[in-house]
């Protein structure tokens, strides 16, 4: 439309311009009657002239306030991994294999445990586990085996969160763990320091509260 309407502006322009020469033409010859028809000539074809300027005008302002609609076609939507899709065994691996620090190896795990939709059978599953794994002292004996490390951060992590803020023997038990796992591999402590001593020392009598009748 807007490009119907700038043809018949340009083209009333030039003919106004024609219409506007004859009338001086004419006038110059001294003939007043065709000199005024011409007159009357350019003025039609100004005002043509005039309404396309403001047409043009107007739907040029239309067209640059209000953007045009593209089409919006379906596309094939890619799949994303999620918690179904990925186990927390396959991601803990992924984590460990990833070429950063184990603080920001720790971190991640860390992230991913915050939004790990646990169930009630799976925290009793951790805790049985976890709790063997302090008993036969095997938790710190490979401190280099960063997927291990990890994948007990994550159990310790999810029992705490689910827990929350709840004084009981397992959970004081568990977050020993947790800070034992997580200092050892981030090379914080040694496996024999003092301060994993003393954090056993207090996880040996939560321990003795779990397992009392």
């Amino acid at each position: 439309m807007i490009n119907i309407l700038v043809g018949i502006f340009l083209l009333s322009g030039f003919i106004a311009a024609i219409f506007l020469l004859l009338a001086i033409f004419n006038f110059i010859k001294l003939d007043k009657i065709k000199a005024i028809k011409m007159l009357k000539f350019t003025g039609i074809s100004i005002v043509i002239f005039i309404l396309c300027f403001i047409a043009v005008g107007e739907l040029g302002l239309n067209n640059a306030e209000t953007p045009k609609k593209e089409k919006q076609e379906e596309k094939p939507v890619a799949k994303i991994e999620t918690s179904d899709d990925v186990t927390w065994q396959d991601k803990v691996k992924e984590i460990a294999g990833l070429n950063n620090t184990p603080t920001e190896k720790f971190d991640t795990i860390v992230a991913y445990a915050k939004k790990y939709p646990s169930t009630k059978a799976e925290i009793k599953e951790f805790e049985n586990y976890i709790i063997a794994e302090y008993k036969n002292k095997k938790y710190l004996a490979d401190i280099k085996d960063e997927t291990y490390l990890l994948s007990n951060i994550f159990k310790a992590y999810v029992i705490n969160r689910y827990y929350g803020d709840e004084e009981t023997p397992i959970n004081d038990f568990v977050y020993g763990f947790y800070q034992n796992s997580n200092n050892v591999l981030r090379g914080i402590e040694s496996s024999n320091s003092n301060t994993i001593k003393y954090n056993e020392r207090q996880m040996d009598k939560a321990l003795a509260a779990i397992e009392s009748p």
